[in-house]
């Protein structure tokens, strides 16, 4: 309908507009020394609209066809900007992929624009340090155009993961000096620098630094897990033999640090080989009466028997809770066994030998019946000992 009505008004113009000129007698004279030109006015109003636009299209087109070679270096340049944009979209998926040769198609095609930058180059090198490509990844990095761009921080960052890969600790460390302040304070690089730190046995400092990425909430990963306890290794290590550095230790462990198995392990061993198994149960009890775990109960065995007489009451505590637990029966089997309580020690091994029969039980349950003085009863559980040692020996 819009359509239509102008339309209407269009025609209704032009109709107005021939009428006023066909009514107009107005003439135009145009003297040239003896000559004259008469033309009406009507003619010299179309000749100068003609002349007006003529002469604005023809300056236009001379301005557009003097900025064409910047407007073809313009659209040249962002087809290069595309393509370098699509081979690094390549490189990342190549990245997550980890399509080694993807990520190297992704950087050819990258040069091949002329604009290539470091950005092009830290995707190549994630990837051959994603597919353990080692020296390729440190070739790449060493590159001037990777080394010289925008993103330094990240160049040395993944130096320094490269050198942490080969296990040149010192100089993952002199990579990250390198970096500036603000990128020295990214939970990535204080972790490479907690596990460099860690390759070097500087096991106070590593804690420190591990302690950092924690304060940060971001120290759940199974990397850090590990070094945290290889770090408590070297720690206990360290520790043995001094008194008064195992007291700290084991004061400034903190309740998070202790949910870790390895580090559990490790302060418990150094505990007891100091004769300090009391403290290493006071360390273990807790995790395991809130969190029982077979793993647990395999690092508390040894203590618990070492200190038998504080172990017991917890133990059969553990043992009320946990009834059915085989490896808790065995334990507190050997718990009474060296407080000489014989009773419930033949009680719970014979119990245990009643769900799981084995050759050990037998000849433990022989030996406790000869302390408490029943040979008849140790005579028998001698004879199912051989019993187990026949059929043990038996080919298969």
């Amino acid at each position: 309908m819009k359509r239509f009505v102008s339309l209407l008004l269009l025609i209704a113009a032009a109709v107005i507009i021939t009428t006023i000129a066909h009514d107009n007698p107005a003439k135009v004279t145009i003297f040239l020394t003896e000559h004259r030109i008469d033309f009406s006015l009507n003619f010299a109003i179309v000749v100068f609209i003609v002349l007006f636009f003529g002469f604005y299209f023809g300056v236009s087109a001379l301005r557009a066809s003097g900025q064409l070679p910047a407007k073809l270096r313009q659209y040249w340049k962002e087809r290069k900007q595309t393509a370098l944009l699509k081979a690094n979209t390549d490189g990342v998926i190549a990245l997550i992929t980890g399509d080694e040769s993807g990520a190297d198609r992704a950087l050819k095609n990258a040069a091949k624009t002329g604009l290539e930058t470091d950005l092009t180059y830290l995707i190549r090198a994630m990837s051959a340090l994603q597919s353990d490509d080692l020296d390729l990844a440190e070739s790449i990095l060493n590159r001037e155009k990777a080394s010289n761009g925008q993103n330094r921080d990240a160049v040395w960052l993944l130096k320094a993961r490269v050198a942490l890969a080969k296990g040149t600790y010192a100089q993952a460390q002199d990579m990250l000096d390198k970096m500036s302040p603000d990128a020295l304070r990214l939970i990535q690089v204080k972790k490479v620098r907690m596990l460099a730190l860690t390759g070097l046995g500087e096991w106070k400092a590593a804690l420190e630094q591990y302690r950092l990425i924690a304060d940060s909430r971001h120290s759940s990963n199974s990397e850090c897990h590990e070094a945290l306890g290889k770090i408590y290794q070297g720690l206990c290590k360290q520790a043995q033999g001094k008194p008064l550095e195992i007291d700290n230790l084991v004061a400034t462990a903190k309740p998070a640090e202790l949910k870790n198995i390895q580090v559990l392990r490790s302060l418990t061993q150094l505990l007891a080989s100091a004769g300090m198994g009391q403290a290493a149960l006071q360390i273990l009890e807790p995790h395991l009466l809130t969190n029982f775990r077979t793993d647990l109960l395999e690092i508390y065995h040894p203590v618990a028997v070492q200190a038998a007489r504080e172990a017991l009451p917890f133990v059969e505590r553990l043992l009320e809770l946990n009834p059915e637990e085989n490896g808790l029966l065995e334990l507190a089997a050997d718990v009474c066994e060296q407080e000489q309580l014989w009773g419930k020690a033949i009680a719970r091994f014979e119990k245990l030998y009643s769900k799981v029969p084995s050759a050990h039980i037998a000849a433990r349950l022989e030996k406790l019946y000869q302390r408490a003085n029943q040979p008849e009863k140790a005579r028998q559980w001698q004879g199912k000992l051989n019993q187990h040692l026949v059929v043990s020996r038996q080919p298969a």
